[in-house]
């Protein structure tokens, strides 16, 4: 195999699908934020988003034959970064048939351009096929076989697999969809035995998937025939340029090596990647690695969704960033906790711009603000913490295997402190933690806060005498999750019940069935209130409190 950089995978792409005999027109890349039509998911996660009209029979004003390199952002497996191939962020190399060509065309082209263009030899090569499903009344892809026993990748190269594995789409819970043929590369013999046991087998490892679009899935959960059928491909730029490289992982191919090589001068530690391929954190030094990933991929994920317009705050695509750019904290201090934080932030944002701002102006034209929204969310989560942490300290002091879920709670409740960091913290320091006791817990908040304010809120009350002349609450929660500048404008009791009305606050209101945050208020002469509940009432928050 040739031993290529990203830029020249970059560059023989383009020269492939331009070439006369293929003539695929490039196509822009989509914004990580969808459009405002896509109502099923928060980011793009896969060239097709945006092509899903002309997958349906809709003509493209670019024609048919179509083919670019989609940023790319999937968020189910963000506690798993940090371990060997783990990515949130990553570039998808596709190439698309709107209605033109279909498995012949598609595979052909595939292993040609592995084969042809990157150097992978034929006898590296091998393809999973769709097995076939009785739900929607057809066997095994006997066609893509054939295809591929012309092209030269014999039956031993080729395994049928179901509908779990090789059946892709919709991106959401509707939309294009069908069976596929995922090429896989022949890592070597270091890597396990030769039995061509893809999927299962980490010898052998999917780089590009073939999806032969002709389903489409009703609300019902029901496949239908589309008008036409399509191709849609995708492979990850990140694995075929670790597989080019030589590399055991993602993490030491060249679209991260100088990422590693910018923290390691920062922390003034060395990054020592795995010498061997099962995935273990038990000591120190694999601990070191599991954060100079989580920061790689943090720091790239993170500029890439601010130079897309995201905002870090409580819901949706902002609690994404926001979990983000907390996990990528905490894993600096753990490396080095006196670091220059305003440093550390704009060196690493100013080596991801001059490693893809050429190809992604989006990050070039908004550095600045890209580094001051990451430090200020930074120093946000550094107020909410720091007792927070002395406090979780105390708890692994007195805890011999296992975080209860109570003081999970604890934790959460009156500090603030995330729960995905008391996981992150525990496991560094070798304990479990009661998640299902913390949703226990969680719940038993919940019915307080309904059996707490319901009555009093439900029962009629006349609310406008006790707030004439309160000007409507200024809700600051997509931003922060405290503030030290809220005035109280309104402290009293009404039944029983004392009510705090503040001229803006970080507590959510209950609304749309949705239940209201919990936490504390402390006043200015140091008395601090358990918040049980939050209700809205024509624009003025009112805060139910507890001494």
């Amino acid at each position: 195999m040739k031993k290529l950089t990203s830029e020249e995978i970059r560059k023989l792409w383009d020269e492939f699908w331009q070439d006369p005999d293929r003539n695929h027109t490039y196509l822009k890349y989509a914004s990580l934020v969808p459009d405002s039509q896509d109502k099923t998911v928060l980011f793009t996660t896969a060239g097709m988003q945006q092509l899903v009209p002309y997958l349906v029979g809709k003509p493209h004003p670019q024609g048919k034959r179509l083919y670019n390199t989609q940023k790319s952002l999937r968020t189910g497996d963000i506690d798993e970064v940090g371990d060997e191939r783990h990515l949130t962020f990553f570039e998808m190399l596709g190439n698309w048939s709107l209605g033109d060509y279909f498995k012949k065309e598609s595979l052909t082209w595939s292993i040609r351009f592995l084969n042809e263009y990157i150097g992978v030899p034929m006898e590296k090569i091998g393809v999973t096929i769709f097995a076939g499903d009785e739900s929607l009344g057809i066997g095994e892809d006997t066609e893509a076989r054939k295809i591929l026993n012309e092209i030269g990748i014999p039956d031993q190269r080729i395994k049928a697999i179901g509908m779990e594995d090789n059946f892709r789409g919709p991106a959401g819970e509707i939309g294009p969809c069908g069976p596929c043929a995922e090429i896989h590369i022949d890592r070597g013999e270091e890597w396990g035995p030769n039995d061509w046991d893809m999927g299962e087998n980490d010898r052998f490892l999917e780089v590009w998937n073939n999806v032969f679009m002709e389903f489409y899935k009703n609300e019902d959960g029901t496949f239908s025939k589309l008008s036409q059928q399509n191709v849609d491909t995708g492979m990850g730029l990140e694995r075929l340029a670790m597989i080019l490289q030589g590399q055991q992982t993602v993490f030491e191919c060249d679209l991260f090596e100088f990422i590693m090589l910018a923290i390691q001068d920062l922390v003034d530690k060395k990054y020592p990647p795995f010498e061997k391929h099962e995935n273990d954190f038990s000591d120190k030094e694999n601990n070191t690695t599991k954060h100079f990933r989580i920061i790689a991929d943090h720091i790239r994920t993170a500029v890439f969704m601010i130079g897309d317009g995201v905002i870090a705050s409580n819901e949706g695509r902002g609690y994404v960033l926001r979990r983000l750019i907390r996990r990528l904290y905490y894993s600096v201090i753990s490396l080095d906790e006196n670091a220059k934080l305003d440093d550390f932030v704009k060196n690493l944002v100013d080596q991801i711009n001059k490693k893809y701002g050429t190809y992604y102006i989006e990050i070039s034209n908004n550095t600045e603000s890209i580094v001051s929204s990451i430090l200020n969310e930074i120093s946000q989560f550094q107020k909410t913490i720091n007792n927070g942490r002395q406090k979780l300290n105390e708890i692994m002091k007195n805890s011999s295997k296992e975080i209860e879920g109570k003081n999970i709670f604890l934790l959460y409740d009156t500090y603030g402190f995330p729960v995905e960091l008391t996981k992150e913290i525990a496991t560094d320091n070798g304990l479990a933690v009661d998640l299902c006791g913390f949703e226990k817990e969680m719940e038993k908040a919940r019915e307080r806060s309904r059996e707490g304010t319901k009555d009093v809120f439900k029962r009629g009350i006349d609310w406008a005498k006790y707030l004439h002349g309160i000007p409507a609450t200024k809700f600051v929660g997509y931003d922060t999750l405290e503030t030290q500048d809220s005035s109280v404008l309104k402290d009293f009791e009404v039944d029983g019940q004392r009510v705090v009305v503040l001229d803006k606050t970080p507590f959510y209101a209950e609304s749309g069935g949705q239940t209201s945050d919990t936490g504390s208020l402390i006043l200015d002469d140091g008395e601090e209130l358990k918040v049980v509940g939050v209700e809205n009432y024509a624009g003025v928050y009112l805060h139910f409190v507890n001494n």
